[in-house]
């Protein structure tokens, strides 16, 4: 596979669509960079990395905080001297409440992490593939990013950010041999999701299992994204051998309950 020996950073690795994603790309070969603000997940993600014969650079950091980020990138230079292939994954849910209650706040942390973090990655990246002919940017996104989720308003913005991000990217760096993408992920299984639709369902007052039935009504495959289904698109964007001549996308990977 042509990801085999390329140095692949993917943010917020410990748990989730990043943990999967690094499982992935270690049992195809990658030299790995992941960081997280898990350290304990992290630590854990390290161990069964280097089990699988994976050469791992693991860090601590902060994805809102970007000096933290020049850090983990500073360490990849002089770990690995390069990087061929970036997974901006790291993400906050954030409010679930209306407009109208949101604070300035909040707002600005969740853009601080899912848009500002994942442009800054990308931002400090892309001059390195420049000079090596080329590389492979991947960006998280979610199927909010294109349509509109009630009283997740600055999830929502961060996410249709990020397609505009990828876009904008792709069109500036395709001359440089650089695909830039993103993947739009539905509800995704896994412990954020539950805390995420336990939030909504309270704000909503309804029940979680109300939330469930109306969520999964939309999905023609009436089920929740594995996260590892995820990682293989995120797979298939890295690795030119399946994915050179695609750039500009916005995946999905929704069960079916986005088609646009």
């Amino acid at each position: 596979m042509s990801i085999k020996g390329k140095v692949a950073w993917i943010t917020a690795a410990a748990a989730g669509i990043g943990k999967a994603t690094a499982l992935l790309f270690a049992r195809e070969g990658a030299k790995l960079v992941v960081c997280d603000i898990d350290e304990a997940g992290l630590q854990q993600l390290k161990g069964e990395l280097e089990a699988l014969g994976a050469e791992v650079l693991a860090l601590p950091y902060d994805a809102g905080d970007t000096a933290q980020i020049d850090a983990v990138f500073n360490a990849m230079m002089q770990t690995f001297g390069t990087v061929d292939i970036l997974v901006n994954n790291a993400g906050v849910t954030g409010p679930s409440k209306p407009v109208y209650e949101i604070s300035v706040e909040e707002w600005d942390k969740t853009l601080e992490v899912n848009l500002r973090g994942s442009f800054y990655c990308l931002k400090l990246v892309a001059p390195v593939m420049i000079k090596n002919g080329g590389g492979k940017i991947v960006s998280l996104s979610s199927q909010t990013g294109k349509r509109a989720l009630v009283e997740r308003t600055p999830y929502a913005a961060s996410k249709m950010a990020i397609i505009g991000l990828t876009r904008t990217a792709a069109e500036e760096l395709g001359p440089h041999n650089i695909t830039v993408n993103c993947v739009c992920p539905g509800a995704v299984e896994g412990p954020r999701g539950v805390w995420v639709r336990a939030n909504m369902a309270k704000a909503r007052g309804i029940t979680v299992e109300e939330l469930e039935k109306i969520s999964l009504a939309g999905a023609p495959l009436r089920r929740r994204v594995p996260p590892e289904d995820v990682a293989q698109a995120i797979l298939f964007l890295s690795d030119a051998e399946r994915s050179n001549s695609i750039t500009g996308e916005d995946m999905n990977v929704t069960c079916g309950a986005v088609m646009y």
